[in-house]
């Protein structure tokens, strides 16, 4: 198992698409441990196990414990409105800290470029907690609180001026003092902007063709308690160890039993009709795959994408960190549970550019509506010809060339998407099937019309 395991990480890693670290463990067992690529591309500074990458939104399970340790010492309440703890924000005696933790609040979300279209310009700009949460704090609920499932990072800064305001402290000192030093997660904590943190990789993009740069910068004052915390594979499983022990088995007291079980009970559908089986609990996905259930997070900041997964009845623990933006961790996290668990799974390869008449590019142009994820909702991904090459774009996203494996299905040699057009009995084209990672999703053509995204 741990050589297919190395065989399949080798495969991508010759790709050219993938840099950093991946761990499997069943228990305490230690089944996989390596880095990959480099840390740093312009020293030569390889990725090792000691090596600390940022989390992106994994963060949001540590500001949920957060809460809930701030419940267990009788200073809040997750069912209290938000009012009861920052009195001066708008709506606030609607909206609860339940309605946070499970994305069901109806904020919009701050990150979303198409919502905020000046974001790209000020994440990289110093900010202030009060700053960030008055960015979005007065725009108009998208829903009515507790009406559905909305992936809000606005929701998890909210939280993390709860923390601040009830506990006395500042985000970064409450997880060192209550969360990362009781657990011995030595190598964990909040980004601060002005902090040296030694073996910290540097974020990249994969452009192709063995072509790297550097991602674009974000201050990470941006993030908070949404997606700013850093970490290595060896801590998130300290982390994981303890979250999901055995009943019985000791640990540092920090949460109680019952807060703990809250973490990962399903809460909210996030997608009903297209994944019954997926919800929210309070900062983590729960599931099912391959079935099995499956209790997992992902993350993503500019330069680097994150999967923290376990599977609770196999004790399975795989935690993959990547400081390439372009990394799919969440197919590589599912590609090493099938292999642990000696179910079927894709190695990663190179496609080989076909030969094909541009002059049938035309009749593909369109948008089509695509969801790409159980976690993600729906999105416009538009097909255009430029310069005799077909081009996709995904919504709010720069276009990329599709090269072609055969007249009808095209790869993407960045992301590793592979597109196949379908076709009616009469020739017209009515979508297209998208593969990631051995997961495939068909998206229908809502528009033959070149529309702009």
């Amino acid at each position: 198992m741990m050589s297919d395991i190395e065989v399949y990480l080798d495969a991508y890693y010759q790709t050219g698409r993938f840099s950093g670290n991946v761990l499997a463990a069943r228990g305490e067992e230690v089944l996989f441990a390596r880095g990959y690529g480099l840390a740093n591309r312009e020293h030569g500074v390889p990725n090792t196990l000691a090596t600390k990458f940022r989390l992106g939104s994994i963060t949001k399970q540590f500001t949920a414990v957060a809460i809930l340790q701030l419940q267990d010492r009788g200073l809040l309440s997750v069912h209290a409105p938000i009012a009861a703890y920052l009195p001066d924000y708008p709506q606030g005696d609607r909206l609860t800290l339940h309605h946070l933790l499970t994305h069901t609040a109806g904020l919009p979300n701050y990150t979303n470029s198409q919502l905020f279209p000046d974001f790209n310009r000020w994440m990289r700009l110093p900010t202030t907690l009060d700053d960030l949460v008055a960015r979005f704090k007065h725009r108009p609920l998208e829903f009515e609180p507790g009406a559905k499932y909305r992936y809000s990072n606005s929701g998890y800064v909210l939280l993390t001026q709860v923390i601040e305001h009830v506990s006395g402290q500042a985000y970064a000192d409450y997880l060192e003092a209550n969360l990362f030093q009781p657990l011995g997660m030595v190598n964990s904590g909040y980004q601060i902007p002005e902090k040296i943190i030694p073996h910290m990789a540097d974020g990249y993009v994969f452009l192709g063709n063995n072509t790297y740069e550097r991602a674009e910068p974000v201050d990470m004052s941006t993030p908070q308690g949404a997606g700013g915390a850093y970490s290595t594979i060896t801590d998130l499983l300290i982390w994981t160890q303890w979250l999901h022990r055995p009943k019985g088995d000791p640990a540092p007291p920090i949460l109680s039993a019952e807060a703990i079980a809250a973490l990962i009970t399903p809460m909210t559908p996030i997608s009903p009709d297209d994944a019954p089986d997926s919800f929210y609990g309070y900062g983590l996905w729960i599931d099912r795959h391959l079935a099995r259930q499956r209790i997992s997070h992902g993350g993503g900041i500019n330069g680097f994408v994150t999967m923290l997964t376990h599977y609770p009845e196999e004790a399975l623990t795989i935690a993959v960190l990547a400081n390439f933006f372009t990394v799919n961790a969440a197919a590589i996290a599912r590609d090493l549970a099938a292999i642990v668990f000696g179910e079927p799974y894709q190695l990663p390869k190179q496609h080989q550019i076909a030969n094909v008449d541009p002059a049938i590019y035309p009749r593909y142009i369109g948008v089509y509506k695509l969801r790409l994820g159980q976690h993600l909702a729906q999105q416009d991904f538009k097909i255009t010809v430029e310069s005799d090459q077909l081009m996709g774009q995904f919504m709010g996203q720069n276009p990329f060339v599709l090269y072609p494996i055969s007249e009808t299905e095209f790869f993407d040699a960045v992301l590793d998407f592979t597109f196949k057009f379908n076709q009616a009995e009469d020739g017209s084209i009515h979508g297209l099937t998208v593969n990631q990672g051995g997961q495939e999703r068909f998206a229908p053509r809502v528009d033959s019309v070149d529309s702009s995204i």
